[in-house]
């Protein structure tokens, strides 16, 4: 009997282990090609979703004993903390003051057109993502917290397993090169809109809209990722094995399961919306499975899921995601046009004029 505990023990000890340097290693490597880059609007992109998955990875880390951060001061346990559930569980709205503060600075405005956001585009205009969800990582009082989050999880790699980081680092090197070409050729944009514009052919409520300008990105510029990063990956170094596919079933996991969170402590349509049509496309048993992988964000019991189990997963998720942006959608209006290129230009006069 002994000797089985001890067996089980030394397998959910690998498993931890395994997951965490997964995890540290795919968002190390999106963190490299953040630096290799030049393109302001794809680092942009690759920051808001490090900022998000890397917050987890450090709280989850630290609660579990297993790391430490990374930064240019120290970071105390509770921003780490804060920040994640801030991330994980916030939704915006008209009742709360972090929300009314960032509106103001932001000048949100739903029934006035005004110039109040800036979207990421990629080539064809399709929206990436917005700028409110990640207003304050552009506050400067902000940079060495946010940085600090970023940095951690490849330094955690460095730190922990210094026998092993010359092999993982010398594999990094070996395949990048190509991921940051995609990324610098991605041709993504940073354009000025109008939250008036953007909603104005839907009726649903001011919170159902911040709902979607918090939301949408955070979906979107995973897909948006994953797809440009187009690959399944593994390799070994020593009994460790890293998958790529793993951390991408986990991170839409986290997402999704963020709708049902969302959906228990306030009525969101949009969100009940979105369940509907799941109902009619999703598979009931997906969702424990899901949910299930979404709990190996906590680094002290780690469940082995097989490949089976994985591309089952990476399909069901694909179906759900697509219901979200579909939902979305419905409600969106953004359109480049000579409309928006005559309204915008006329704005730029008008706040150069005020401003002399």
């Amino acid at each position: 009997m002994g000797d089985l505990m001890a067996e089980d023990e030394k397998e959910q000890y690998i498993r931890v282990n395994t997951e965490i340097l997964n995890d540290a290693f795919w968002l190390g490597f999106i963190l490299e090609i953040k630096r290799r880059i030049t393109d302001y609007g794809v680092k942009e992109l690759l920051t808001s979703f490090l900022l998000f998955f890397s917050s987890i990875f450090c709280d989850e880390t630290l609660k579990a004993n297993q790391g430490g951060l990374s930064g240019k001061r120290k970071i105390t346990k509770k921003e780490i903390s804060d920040y994640r559930m801030y991330n994980l569980k916030y939704i915006h709205n008209k009742k709360s003051d972090n929300t009314n503060l960032i509106t103001k600075e932001m000048g949100i405005d739903f029934k006035n057109y005004i110039f109040d956001i800036y979207l990421h585009v990629d080539k064809n205009n399709t929206l990436l993502d917005v700028n409110f969800r990640n207003w304050n990582a552009n506050k400067e009082e902000n940079f060495e917290l946010y940085d600090g989050i970023i940095a951690t999880p490849y330094r955690w790699i460095e730190i922990l397993f210094p026998d092993l980081y010359p092999s993982i680092e010398a594999t990094l090197k070996d395949i990048i090169d190509d991921y940051v070409l995609k990324f610098s050729t991605a041709g993504i944009e940073r354009k000025s809109y109008s939250c008036y514009r953007m909603f104005r052919n839907s009726n649903i409520s001011d919170d159902e809209k911040l709902y979607i300008l918090q939301k949408y990105g955070l979906v979107k510029s995973a897909i948006f990722i994953e797809q440009l990063l187009d690959m399944d990956i593994s390799f070994e170094v020593g009994k460790f094995k890293f998958d790529s596919k793993r951390l991408w079933t986990k991170v839409k996991a986290i997402i999704i399961e963020g709708f049902w969170e969302d959906s228990k402590k306030r009525k969101i349509m949009v969100v009940q919306k979105i369940f509907k049509e799941n109902e009619l496309k999703i598979n009931k048993n997906f969702y424990s499975l899901n949910r299930k992988i979404r709990d190996n964000i906590h680094y002290n019991h780690i469940d082995f899921f097989s490949d089976e189990e994985l591309n089952y997963l990476k399909g069901q998720q694909k179906i759900y995601l697509e219901n979200v942006l579909n939902e979305f959608d419905k409600h969106l209006y953004i359109v480049f046009d000579k409309e928006y290129k005559r309204d915008y230009a006329i704005a730029k006069f008008i706040y150069k004029f005020m401003k002399h």
